[in-house]
């Protein structure tokens, strides 16, 4: 089976990242879903947002299973804390609320933010000994 270029290129942009990069291809990724889901909300289309928020909610189990709690210290548990209330979120989700994507969407794109200006300064070398423990 032959990977489309798209396909292709998103997997070398994976295995170039550095850990930091990752991090935000992954809420890019949470973003994207939940748009799809949100849209998805207004169209009435349940099994297209169940299978978008589905998605989403891998996504932000996983940061959430990655984080290291005994390196990231006072951060990661902040970490844990925001994924723990947005995987209670997607409960609401689940109930077609439009308002909980949102409170989901909000928080995700704060969060990319925060870690692309991490990114960023990964290449430009400014060392951040804050976010080097909080992923596993």
């Amino acid at each position: 089976m032959s990977l489309s270029a798209a396909e292709h290129y998103r997997q070398q942009q994976i295995l170039n990242a550095s850990p930091a990069e990752r991090v935000v291809l992954l809420y890019d990724g949470a973003i994207r879903f939940m748009m799809i889901t949100r849209q998805a909300i207004e169209e009435k289309d349940i099994q297209k947002r169940y299978d978008n928020a589905l998605k989403a909610r891998n996504i932000v189990q996983h940061l959430l299973e990655t984080l290291d709690m005994e390196k990231g210290g006072e951060i990661a548990q902040n970490l844990e804390n925001i994924y723990n209330f947005l995987l209670r979120q997607f409960l609401e989700v689940d109930k077609n609320s439009v308002e909980a994507v949102d409170e989901i969407l909000k928080h995700l794109k704060i969060l990319r933010t925060s870690w692309a200006k991490i990114a960023m300064g990964e290449k430009e070398g400014v060392k951040d000994v804050s976010k080097d423990n909080i992923m596993a």
